[in-house]
Parts: C-alpha cells; structure tokens; sequence
C-alpha cells in the first residue's frame, strides 16, 4: 500500500468514523430531550470528547475497509471482519498470528522459543500452514464431515494461532478468553479446521484457536535428556504465555482464561491440569471427550519405539544420542513418508519430568494439578463410527467375530494384558452370544469406555474429591447431516458435539457446513454456547433461560445434552463400577493366586478364564496326591502324601513321570497343539485341579477325575487342561498322574514285583479326591473317572478293581478298554526276563532282577524305559489290583456297576497309532505280509499265529490292492484294540443292568487334518479336543490354528453330554439330541457336525470277532490238549 492510497483511506475513515459521531449526537439529543438543558450539553461535550478519542484512535489501529490492523508488541496485524449468521455482532479475526518461533533447524526436538518481532503490518487473513502431517488424511476425513472447509498445506513452521474477538481494538472492557486445543490423536488436525468467530459473536468472548507440534515431532522421544518428548504440549504451554502476554491486546482478560478441547485436545486440556508448568496460564478447564487418564495416549516405552523409528530412517541405533542426532536429519519429506508407511507406530505422552513430573495417577490421586473448575464429557456413542472405521476389518458394521476384537484390547487399554482379564472384560461386554451384530456393538461401547467414558468419569471424581466445581455432560444428540452418512445403529459419534460448540450451526466464514440443519438444531447450537460461554464467565455452566445443570456431586450427577437437556445421576455408571472396582481387584487377586486350605497344607493357585465364559476357574497344579516313589518306594505301592509347611506353590506344572519326552513333544506338535512341556522325573505323583469354586466354599460340584493315555509309556497331566471343562460344565476337574512304562508296570509275576504299580497310584488318586476335594468345592459322592486310549483302558480297569470299588460313581472310557486282548501280560516273568537282558541285569531269578532295577539311578531308568513300546509293560493278575482275569470277572459281573460311556472314533487306526509303531506301507500301500505282521501286536506269542491267519482271511480274504490292503489293515487294527473291545464292555456292562452310552465320534479337528493323509478319517484321540473344549483354552494348553464356527459348537455340545453325565449319570439335557442308551439293538450315537442316533456300530466284524474266533480258538485249545493228552 503506498503513501497516497494510506492518507486517502485515514481519511475516508476520519470521514465515517464523523459521521458515525454526529448520528451519535442526534440520537442522544433526541434520547436526552426530557433531561434538561445541562444534560444535553454535557451530553454534547462527552460525544465531542468521544470523536476526539475515536480520531486518536484512528491513528494508532486503523480500521480498514477490508479488516482491522492492530497493534500488539511484536508488530502490527491486519485481520478481517466475520459475521456470524443471526447475529450483528461484528467479530474481528487474526490468523496466522505467530506465537513462539519457527521450531526448525537446530529447534528441532527443542522447547518452543519466544516469537520474534516483525516490522510493518503482517498479514493475518490467511490460515497458517497446518503442523507437519499427510495432508492427504485430513482431506479425507472433512471430505465425510459435511463440511466445505479449504485444508492448508503443512509445514514444520506451524506455531501459529487464530484469534476472534469481538472486541474492537482499544476497548476498555476485558472479555474472557476461551482457548480451543485441536483434537486429531496428536497426529493429525490444525487450528484451520475449526472456526472461533460464531461463539465469540454469540457469547461475546475472545476465542483463541491454537496449533502443536504432531506426531513424530511433536512427541517423539528416547526416553532421557536427548530427546525427552512432550515438545508438542510444550508448544501448548508456549501459547498459553502468549496469551498472559497479548491476549489484551485483543480485548481478551488474561485473568481468565478457558482452555477448552475435544479428543487429544481433552487429554490436552487434563493434562495441563496436571502440569506444573501451566499453572495460572488459565482459570476454567474444558475437557470433551479425552482426558489424561486415558492410557491409550500414554508412550510406554518411547526408547523403542525411536529405536524402531532409527531403524526404519538407516540411523545407527546404538545410543540414544545418535538416534536423535540421525533423526534431526531428516526432511520433512523424509518423515511424512516414514509415517505413511509405519501407520502402526504411534508417538505419545512421556514422563518427562518436566511438563509431566510424574504418573498421571500418581498426580491426580496426589491431587497434585490445579483445582480449577472443570467441564468434562462425551457423547452417547463415542467408538460410534468415525474411530472403528480406522482401524476395524473391512466390513465391520455389517458384524464382527470375537477373534476380530482380541488385537484391540491390549492396544487401547493397556492393562489388559492378562488372557484371563481378556475374557473378563469380553464377557462384562460382549456376553457369550454369537451374534455379529450384538458383538460389534458390545465392541463399539467397549473401545468408548477404554478410551473415553471411563477415564472421564474417573478424573470427575479426583477433581472433585479435590474441591473443585465439575461438571459432566454426556452430548446425545447426532448432527443430522451427519448422520445421513452413517449406518443406522451410531448414535452421537465421537466430535459430534464440536459443530454445536463452536457453532458450525452459524459459521459465515473458512467453514462453513454443507447443508442446513434443523431449527431444533440451531437451538441446540445457542443452548450449547451458552452453556460454554457461561462457564468462561463464570466458572458455572447455568445461566437464564437454560436446564439447570447439576454440579458432578456424590451420586455422579451430569447433563445429557441433546434436543432437549436432562440431568441424570450414576454417570456412565453401567460399566464404570466393573472396570475401575471390580476388574482391579480381580487382577490383584490373581497377581496373589486363590488360597486354599487343604487338610495336608495350604495352597497357592492361579485364576484362569476361557474364551466365551465369564467363569473365574482356580487351577492348583502339582498337588502332591502320594509320597515320591522313589528309593525304596521304586516298584513298591504308593505312599500317602505327607503334610507340608507353609504355603505349598500350585502354579507351575509337576514333572511328567519317567518317559521318553519326546514322544509327547512330537505328538503334540503333530496335533497341532503348543505346550510347553515340564521336564520328567520319577517324583511324579502329582495332580492337577481346576474348579469354578472359591476357597472356602463347599459347593459340592461333580467331580470328573481324567486320566491320561500314552500306551501306558507316556502322557501327563500338564498335556491335558481342565480349565474349559470346569467353566462350562461347572465341575471340579482333575488331571492325575501315575506311573509309567517300566516304573509303572513292570513285573515278575511274583512277590518280588507283582506289577500294576501305575494303576495303584490311580487308585492312590482317587482316594486322595475322596478325602480332599471338598477343599476345592467338589462333591466326593459324585465322581466320575474318565479317560481316552491308555487312560480309557485305565478307567475300564478300575471298574473292575475291587481296590476302587466305592471311589467313583460313573466312569467314561473313551477309545480304550480292559477287554483288548493284547492288555494283560500272559507271562510276566518272561517279559521281566527279556527286559532285564536288555538292560543289562542279572535275569537268573526275579528276586536279582527287582535288585537291579531297585539299584539303578533315574537316568538308567529312563534309558532302559526308552527302549519299550506302548503297552510292553501293562496290567498284570496280581491277586491285590486285578484278583482274577478279566474275562472271569465280567463274565461273573463281579465289577463296579456304575453308569458307563463307552465309545471310539470312526479311524481309530488311521494314521497316528500306525505312524508310532513304523508306518511302511502307510502312504503308498502294503502287502498281506505287512499286515499280518502288523497283527502281532495283538497276537504276540509265536503259537498264536495261526489265529493271526484266521483274522487276515476275514478282513483280507483274497485282495491284492496295496491301498485296499492298507485300508483294510487299519480297519482291521482298529477293530481289534479298540472298536470290537469297546462293543464287548458296552454289552457285558449293559448286562449287568447299569446304565450304558456308546458313541462313534464322527468330526476330525479341521487343523489336524491338515496334517494328516486325505485318507484318514476320524483319527484316535480326535475327540480330546472337543471333550476338553480346546477351542476355548487359553491356559498353558492352545492349538497353532483356529477351530471353525461349527467346531466350536461341537465342543459345546460334546463338554454338554459329558457334563451332563457327570451331573447326572445320563449324557442327556436341554438342547441337545437325544443319546440313546446301549440296549437290545446295540443303540449309540454318532457324533459329529451333526448328532445322529444309530444301531448295531461296527456290526460288520463283530460276529466273527465275539463268535466265530472265539469258537475257533476254544477248537483250537481242545486239539492241542488232546494231542498233548
């Protein structure tokens, strides 16, 4: 502008500003006609002395035509005049005006520094640059606002604000001063997308809109003094000073100053509360929808992430120093890019120890911030759309999956770290229903609680427990053109309430909305304002011609704002009690372990939860249930267990008896299951117990007793997990474990080693739970023994053990009985004899081999174990254990007659079983000779062979085929060890008149098939997963992939039936098919996808295996004494 055009526009304005004066000057002559002569002049003079101001003033702040210049003490600005729609006041606004120095170069990771002065009259008509982002970001997300707001480049100089006054440059009057701290996840937003002139026309105060420093250099940080962080709420600081300093200039009252934020701009706002370094930089607090207590904007641990961040930019990361040094470097090129393709690393709030001296716990229950009066909110549906749509999977409001809401968890509230504490707080919010759109839903008020309701509620409550005015709001009213573009079920999103506040309703200038909201929303606008504008007056919200707004007292009074306003009491208090009371309690309790007193000592446990239940289960591992069978106790019957001193730990597995561990290692891996297995040791009689019922308490719950399989040469109890079964059966379950291969069995069919030592320490077992676990809650009249393979060998074992007789009260015996043909050892001495030569004992008499064996060390004891197969060593007829054979005692019915299930798979040789014994000719085919040599598992002894040759002919007959000879062969071995035994005990025990259930399971686990030949049916054992709900374990025990939908409905469903049994002695209940009892037509079920009711189970072979063969042999038996005769 050159001098000419200068003068000639002082004058136009001297010439309005006196014609302003002489309208002036009739009007009060024609207001003050009635007053007297001397009232009129004196009226005259002081209008005369006013125009003699105004030209006065003229000369210093000139008011163009096109805006005001005024004078601060850095220079000279020019801003414009706005109007706001429905009001005449004129609102004069600054942008761009500088409020530290530009924080380049060597300012960098630096506390803000003082603006410089300019000369001349700086232009503030234009929006400053926005703090260094993706522009690209912020274009999207207004693009879905409905909102016409033209986004500005950004730079790294960005420490510029925005001021709206309504005041003219030079008033006398001092109005107040409202502070907007921009929201955006300290990554992302500037001062130009919001507008100050609507509430500074309406509410007649100084709006000051104010930008930071984001993302990587706003809050990167290396943890100490190289780069401490927080440069972006020090930036915050450095305006607020500003403020103090100028904010007269403007017409604004430096005593009284409202800073006030929406999301980051809220944890802003509280965390200047917290600061000591904003301490009288202003007197009212406005915190929407964010507040330090949030943990989610807390940097854990920032050294990391600069680490990750020097690795990703090339820089040495071997010091701090040189991290922050290389990442100075960087252009500002270099670091949009870095965060475009990093999207997951996150810059947050550190300790300082400067702007943030200490914990934000800490301080507020220290009550250690400053006590100003306080607006704290948030909408009805803070996770409602805008946030979810960020960062949920693709197609989320249509529904969502449990597994889709895990990951979020931990990352939005930190102090769920614990599985267990997880499925707490899935269970609090989400329940058990498998609805898609009830689980999004739950997931939407969660995520609102974790990051905003709960932290709200919980800095009210410090606030007011310190003395201070609070009050809350929850804003429930979604803006109308915004909720056209979102589905149907959000309601008042995160932001919502920002159009009202700073009212977007009204804006006439930068923003302006895309279309017009409803009159009931214009009134919404002015009320909310009012609101805001009374509370930077007055410290109070309340003002004439509004809803009383109670202050946030000892019953959580707020204000829900909306189309109408209404008070309410218990603040969000739905929740609020669980996560702040309940849940941290819980967690303290668990970091302790439950308590429980045994009458052989104390116990210290662990609480578990499962996926899908909110069941708290106490697990109590390694519970000595007999004395160590060691030294003189080798080969000898258990001991019972002893007392103990103090408190015994029961949260680390026991170790497995002696085996060969790999063996379980490589299973497991096969099956597609991760455990971390213990080590072995011959002090081994432990077990492990897992009950859904507090110490103390007698609940008298079903007890399920579980033994494993292993061919009696392996397995443990730490390979097994009782957790879901107890939670969703509501049953005390327990894991035994006993002797195993050599150690457990061996014998010499004399004094000397009369064998069944592992079955004794069953026995031993499941007398300890008869004098112990109503210490855990469980009912010792109501047990059930169950088992699969060797362990459903074992249960069918003790059912006729009169040595267990009135132990247990039902008995499940899954894939595995006492009436296999290759269980009991025909010559024991002879086996012993063997054994001995391999180990290198004298074997000329038994009483020398028990002296060897008794003298080795655990290490030979395990050597010599390894060297034997399943089922080497097994039940012997001890006289003691098993009195009699076990065709003569179930051909008597001398036997436990207890209710039964009793069952198989529908591939019980398929691949596992003949995989462990060697496999040629499993993939590709085998020959008869490969077969019948397979049989002598079964068939041992050499003079039996000609009854292999009878069983070969019935399943074989005349083929050639080397895959039907295979597939054959595996029939066949199944139906010898497990299919035909299985039938035979179902029918003698149905005989006897107790109650039986025979099952084929029919589903093999998707993840184990994988692994497996596209031949293989239902394998052995495939039912664990399902009988011990794997699909839900999230203890020591967890399978590498997930199970289908519809396989975890069939853990619920086969955990029902065998709950079910256990409760009632019959599988069946509410909601499940109907199972058949075993009768007359050789009734079962198949269980599978589907449960379906059938007869006569495996009927192919069964005849000539109970009859024909039978007849065979007892033939053959008559020849040969008849030749011997």
């Amino acid at each position: 502008m050159n001098l000419a055009t200068t003068v000639q526009s002082k004058v136009q304005s001297v010439s309005r500003l006196r014609s302003f004066v002489d309208e002036s000057v009739q009007n009060a002559r024609e207001r003050s006609f009635c007053c007297g002569t001397e009232h009129g002049v004196a009226m005259r003079g002081s209008v005369v002395f006013s125009f003699c101001v105004l030209i006065q003033l003229s000369l210093q702040n000139t008011v163009n035509a096109d805006g005001p210049v005024l004078q601060t003490k850095f220079g000279a600005l020019k801003g414009e005049y706005v109007k706001a729609k429905g009001k005449d006041t004129v609102v004069h606004s600054y942008l761009g005006v500088p409020f530290a120095k530009p924080p380049v170069g060597p300012l960098r990771f630096s506390p803000p520094q003082p603006a410089e002065k300019w000369a001349g009259v700086r232009d503030a008509t234009k929006q400053p640059f926005m703090c260094l982002q993706e522009k690209q970001v912020v274009e999207d997300l207004v693009a879905n606002m409905s909102i016409s707001i033209e986004v500005s480049d950004s730079s790294e100089d960005c420490l510029y604000l925005n001021v709206y006054t309504p005041s003219k440059p030079g008033a006398a009057d001092k109005l107040p001063v409202m502070v907007w701290i921009h929201g955006g996840g300290l990554s992302m937003a500037a001062a130009s997308l919001f507008d100050g002139h609507v509430l500074a026309a309406y509410q007649d105060v100084v709006v000051v809109l104010i930008q930071y420093r984001l993302g990587l250099l706003g809050f990167f940080s290396t943890g100490d003094e190289h780069a401490p962080g927080n440069y972006g709420l020090l930036d915050q600081v450095a305006a607020l000073q500003w403020v103090q300093e100028n904010i007269h200039s403007f017409g604004g009252d430096p005593g009284l100053v409202t800073i006030f934020g929406e999301s980051a701009g809220g944890v802003s706002v509280s965390l200047h509360i917290l600061s000591p370094l904003s301490a009288n930089l202003f007197h009212h607090a406005i915190a929407e929808s964010g507040t330090a207590a949030m943990d989610a904007i807390m940097s854990p641990n920032p050294l990391l992430t600069a680490q990750y961040v020097g690795n990703a930019s090339g820089c040495d990361i071997s010091s701090t120093k040189k991290i922050a040094d290389c990442v100075m470097q960087l252009t500002e090129e270099d670091i949009l890019t870095l965060v475009k393709e990093n999207p997951m690393v996150r810059f947050g709030v550190t300790m300082d120890g400067r702007f943030l001296p200490k914990p934000v716990e800490e301080l507020l229950q220290s009550q250690q911030f400053n006590k100003v009066p306080l607006i704290n909110g948030i909408t009805n549906d803070e996770c409602g759309f805008m946030l979810p749509n960020f960062f949920s999977p693709q197609g989320w409001t249509d529904g969502m999956d449990m597994e889709q809401i895990l990951p979020f968890l931990t990352i939005f509230n930190p102090t769920v770290q614990d599985q267990s504490v997880v499925e707490l707080v899935l269970n609090e919010y989400l329940g058990t229903s498998p609805d898609r759109t009830k689980i999004r839903d739950g997931f939407r008020e969660m995520l609102g609680d974790f990051l905003f309701n709960i932290p709200a509620r919980k800095v009210a409550n410090y606030h007011r427990d310190a003395g201070a005015p609070v009050y809350m709001y929850e804003f429930q009213h979604p803006p109308s053109l915004l909720q056209k573009k979102r589905p149907s079920f959000v309601g008042s999103d995160h932001g919502d309430e920002v159009i009202f506040v700073l009212g977007f309703c009204f804006a006439n200038g930068r923003i302006k909305l895309e279309e017009e909201l409803t009159e009931e929303e214009n009134e919404l606008c002015r009320t909310v304002m009012a609101y805001w504008g009374n509370f930077a007056r007055t410290g109070s919200p309340n003002g004439p011609g509004l809803t009383k707004w109670p202050e946030y007292g000892d019953e959580s009074e707020y204000l829900g704002i909306g189309l109408e306003q209404k008070p309410g009491k218990n603040f969000k208090g739905k929740h609020f009690d669980f996560m702040t009371q309940k849940l941290p309690q819980i967690i303290k309790e668990w970091k302790e372990g439950p308590l429980v007193q045994t009458k052989l000592g104390s116990l210290r446990g662990a609480f578990l939860t499962v996926k899908g239940k909110g069941t708290i289960v106490n697990s109590y591992l390694g519970v000595p249930f007999a004395k160590p069978p060691v030294g003189p106790l080798r080969l000898a019957r258990p001991q019972p267990a002893e007392k103990w001193d103090g408190v015994r730990d029961a949260t680390k597995q026991p170790p497995m008896c002696i085996q060969d561990r790999q063996v379980s290692v490589t299973e497991l891996k096969f099956l597609a299951m991760d455990v971390e297995l213990p080590e072995v040791s011959e002090d081994c009689l432990y077990l492990n117990i897992y009950t859904p019922v507090k110490p103390g308490k007698d609940a008298k719950l079903p007890v399920m007793v579980w033994i494993h399989g292993g061919g009696l040469v392996f397995g443990s109890a730490s390979v097994y997990d009782g957790s879901v079964l107890s939670a969703y059966q509501d049953v005390v379950v327990v894991l035994i474990q006993y002797r195993l291969g050599l150690l457990g069995f061996f014998s010499t069919g004399d004094e000397h080693a009369p064998g069944n030592y592992g079955f004794l320490d069953q026995v031993a077992a499941l007398q300890w739970v008869q004098e112990n676990i109503h210490s855990f809650g469980g009912d010792p009249g109501s047990v059930t023994i169950f088992g699969e393979s060797a362990g459903g060998i074992s249960v069918s074992t003790l059912i006729l053990s009169p040595l267990a007789s009135g132990l247990f009260h039902r008995a499940i015996a899954e894939s595995g009985t006492a009436l296999w043909d290759g269980l009991v050892i025909g010559n024991p001495l002879l086996r012993a004899q063997n054994a001995a030569k391999l180990c290198n004992c004298d074997s000329s008499s038994s009483s020398k081999i028990v002296d060897c064996i008794m003298r080795w060390s655990e290490e030979e004891a395990l050597q010599c174990s390894k060297q034997f197969v399943m089922m080497h060593f097994s039940l012997a007829v001890d006289s003691y254990f098993l009195p009699k054979p076990v065709e003569d005692i179930i051909q008597k019915q001398e036997f436990s007659k207890v209710p039964l299930i009793t069952g198989i798979t529908d591939d019980e040789y398929g691949f596992l079983l003949p995989a462990y014994f060697g496999g040629k000719g499993l993939i590709d085919g085998m020959d008869k000779e490969q077969a019948i040599k397979g049989l002598t598992i079964t068939y041992p002894d050499p003079r039996d062979r000609w009854i292999v040759d009878q069983v070969a002919n019935e399943y074989l007959g005349d083929t050639r085929d080397p895959i039907q000879i295979r597939d054959i062969y595996r029939e066949m071995m199944g139906d010898l060890m497990f299919n035909i035994p299985a039938l035979q005990l179902a029918k003698y025990h149905s005989a006897s008149g107790a109650p039986v259930y025979l099952y084929e399971f029919q589903h093999a686990p998707s993840m184990v098939q994988k692994n497996r030949p596209s031949f293989v049916g239902v394998d052995h054992a495939d039912e664990l997963f399902f009988i011990q709900g794997t699909c839900f374990a999230q203890a020591h025990l967890k399978a590498t992939a997930p199970f289908t939908k519809e396989e975890e409905e069939l853990c619920r469903t086969v955990m029902g039936y065998w709950g079910n049994f256990a409760h009632t002695g019959s599988p069946n209940g509410p909601g499940l098919t109907h199972w058949p009892e075993y009768e007359g037509e050789a009734e079962y079920l198949g269980i599978g996808l589907e449960q379906k009711a059938g007869k006569h189970l495996k009927g192919k072979h069964y005849t000539f295996m109970t009859k024909t063969l039978p007849d065979l042999i007892r033939q053959g038996q008559e020849k040969t004494e008849h030749l011997e005769l």
